[in-house]
C-alpha cells in the first residue's frame, strides 16, 4: 500500500523548515520531509569549508518567528547557521517528521485521484495531495568538466562538498571561481567587485541584551533590510546617481588596499554593481595583494597530473584544486522528473524555453505543486524573507483549496503569461540585463534572466501578499471522485474557467 500524507515537503534546510512551522499554524499536521542527506540544514549543513559565513547581516538572516539572541557577530558562520536551524527544527516538534536520506526522484499527478504519486531513489512510493519543493535553488554544485582531471595526483574538492579531513596548510592551492565562496575560502579573483565588510562581534553581554531587549534585534532586521530594498531599488531601475554612489565607494576601497596598478585593473568589473551578487569580504584585496598570491586573468583549461593549465598556455604546479565554482542555479530541481496534467513535463514542455512560473510559486498545468525559491525570487536581502513571504502564500492557496471544496489549485495559463511578460519588461531595464552583466542569473550565464525577481525585497513581499482570484484555477470536487475533472465554473476560478 503506497503511503499517503496530505502534504510532502522536500527539503530540510530553511524552506523546509519554514514550511513546517507554516503547516503546523495552519492546524495540517499530516506532512512528513523529504530529506537527501542524514541530517538538517541545506546550504549550511553542505557549504563548511574554511571561514564559511552568510554575507547578510544574521539578525536579518534569520526566521521571522524564531529570532536569535545568541548570535556571535553580525555576519553569522556557517556553524552558528547549522546550529540555528537545527535549533529551530527541534523547537517546532518535527525531526521525527523527517525521512532522512531520502531523495525525490519523480513526482506525477494523478488527476483521477487528485494525488501526487512519488518515488525515491531509494525505491519508496508516496502520495500527497500537496506537494511543497523547498530544495533551494543553490543545492547542486556546478562542477566544471576539466580535461585531464583523472589524472591529477593531488585532490580536488567543491567549497560545496567540503571534506575536512584535507589540510591546505603548507600546501599549494589552486582555487578554480570567482564567487563569494572563493572570495571566503582562499585569495583568488577573476573580474569580481568587493566591497569591505562591517563586521561587529557580539559578546556574551551584548547576548544578554538580545535576549532582554528584542526590539534591539528588530532595529538591526529593520536596518538591513531597508539597506537591501535600496540597493535593489537601484539596481531594478539602473539609478545612475546611486549606482555612481556605490560603485565610487567600492573603487575609494580597492585603490585604498589594492596598491598595484595592474592588479587593480584587473580587480575591476566590465560590469555593473549588482549584476552578480556583490563580495563583502575585508580580507580578500589585502590577501590578494600579499606576495605569495598569484591572480590569474584567465580560467583554467585543463589539469595534469601535478597542476593546472591555464587558459593563455601556463602550467602551474598545485597540490590542492579547490573548485568554488558555484551552483546550477538556472538548472531548477535537477534530477527530479515532474509530470503534471495530461502528463507534460516540468522541464521538456512546461519549461522548454526556460523555468517559468506565476508569482515564483505555482505553474500552470500543475496543480497543488508549490516551490519555495522558485523562477524569479532572488530578490536581494535576505532569502530567509523571500522563503517566508512565499510561504504564506502558500498556506492562502491551502486554505483557498479547502474553503472552496476544490481538489486542486494551479494558476491559468494566461495569468501565468501575463505575469512572466511583467517580469520579462521590468526585467530588461535593471543591471542584471542592461548592465553588461554575465552571470549566474542568467541561462548560460548570458541569456534569459530566470532567478532574479526584478526588484527590491519589499515588492516581492508585496506581490506575494495577495491572492489574486482571477488568475487561479480550482477544480472542484474532492480527490477520488470522477466529477472534479469536469470543467471549473466556480466565480474564484480564472477568467478562461476552461482548462488552464
Amino acid at each position: 500500500m503506497i503511503e499517503y500524507h496530505e502534504t510532502v515537503v522536500v527539503g530540510g534546510g530553511f524552506g523546509g523548515i519554514c514550511a513546517a512551522h507554516g503547516l503546523l499554524e495552519e492546524g495540517r499536521g499530516d506532512f512528513v520531509i523529504l530529506e537527501r542527506a542524514g541530517e538538517l540544514g541545506g546550504v549550511w549543513r553542505d557549504n563548511r569549508y574554511p571561514n564559511a559565513a552568510c554575507d547578510v547581516p544574521a539578525h536579518f538572516y534569520s526566521l521571522s518567528f524564531a529570532p536569535n539572541p545568541t548570535w556571535t557577530r553580525s555576519y553569522a558562520p556557517w556553524d552558528e547557521i547549522l546550529a540555528y536551524i537545527n535549533k529551530v527544527a527541534d523547537d517546532l516538534g518535527v525531526r521525527d517528521r523527517v525521512r532522512f536520506n531520502t531523495t525525490l526522484m519523480s513526482a506525477s499527478w494523478d488527476e483521477l485521484a487528485g494525488v501526487w504519486n512519488l518515488r525515491t531513489a531509494e525505491g519508496a512510493s508516496l502520495s500527497c495531495r500537496f506537494l511543497i519543493m523547498a530544495s533551494g535553488s543553490l543545492s547542486t554544485p556546478r562542477i566544471p568538466d576539466l580535461p585531464g582531471r583523472g589524472a591529477f595526483r593531488g585532490e580536488v574538492i567543491h567549497t560545496a562538498e567540503w571534506d575536512e579531513r584535507v589540510s591546505l596548510e603548507g600546501r599549494r592551492v589552486v582555487v578554480v571561481g570567482a564567487s563569494a565562496s572563493a572570495a571566503q575560502v582562499l585569495p583568488y579573483a577573476v573580474e569580481v567587485a568587493v566591497m569591505p565588510k562591517d563586521e561587529q562581534f557580539y559578546d556574551p553581554e551584548a547576548q544578554a541584551r538580545f535576549r532582554d531587549e528584542p526590539e534591539r534585534m528588530e532595529a538591526i532586521r529593520l536596518d538591513a533590510e531597508h539597506r537591501f530594498n535600496v540597493e535593489a531599488e537601484t539596481q531594478a531601475v539602473m539609478d545612475e546617481t546611486q549606482l555612481a554612489k556605490v560603485e565610487g565607494q567600492w573603487r575609494d576601497y580597492l585603490e585604498s588596499v589594492i596598491a598595484d596598478a595592474g592588479l587593480r585593473e584587473l580587480l575591476t568589473p566590465s560590469y555593473r554593481f549588482g549584476c552578480r551578487r556583490p563580495v563583502l569580504s575585508s580580507t580578500f584585496y589585502p590577501t590578494l595583494a600579499d606576495r605569495r598570491t598569484t591572480v590569474w586573468s584567465t580560467g583554467i583549461s585543463a589539469m595534469t597530473a601535478t597542476g593546472v593549465v591555464t587558459g593563455d598556455g601556463r602550467e602551474w604546479d598545485a597540490d590542492v584544486v579547490v573548485l568554488a565554482t558555484g551552483f546550477t542555479a538556472t538548472d531548477m530541481y535537477a534530477g527530479i522528473e515532474f509530470r503534471g496534467e495530461s502528463a507534460q513535463s516540468l522541464k521538456a514542455d512546461a519549461w522548454c524555453e526556460a523555468p517559468n512560473a506565476y508569482k515564483g510559486t505555482v505553474v500552470a498545468g500543475f496543480p497543488n505543486l508549490f516551490l519555495v525559491t522558485g523562477p524569479h525570487t532572488q530578490a536581494s536581502g535576505s532569502i530567509i524573507a523571500v522563503i517566508e513571504a512565499q510561504m504564506k502564500l502558500i498556506m492562502q492557496y491551502l486554505q483557498l483549496v479547502d474553503e472552496s471544496g476544490a481538489v486542486s489549485v494551479q494558476p491559468s495559463r494566461r495569468a501565468q503569461q501575463s505575469f512572466n511578460n511583467w517580469v520579462d519588461s521590468a526585467m530588461a531595464d535593471s543591471v542584471w540585463e542592461a548592465g553588461a552583466c554575465h552571470s549566474w542569473y542568467r541561462l548560460g550565464m548570458a541569456g534569459k534572466v530566470v532567478t532574479k525577481w526584478p526588484g527590491s525585497l519589499a515588492s516581492f513581499q508585496k506581490m506575494a501578499s495577495t491572492v489574486d482570484l482571477g488568475d487561479l484555477v480550482l477544480k472542484p470536487g474532492r480527490p477520488g471522485e470522477a466529477g472534479h475533472l469536469s470543467t471549473c465554473h466556480d466565480v474564484r476560478c480564472g477568467n478562461d474557467t476552461g482548462a488552464p
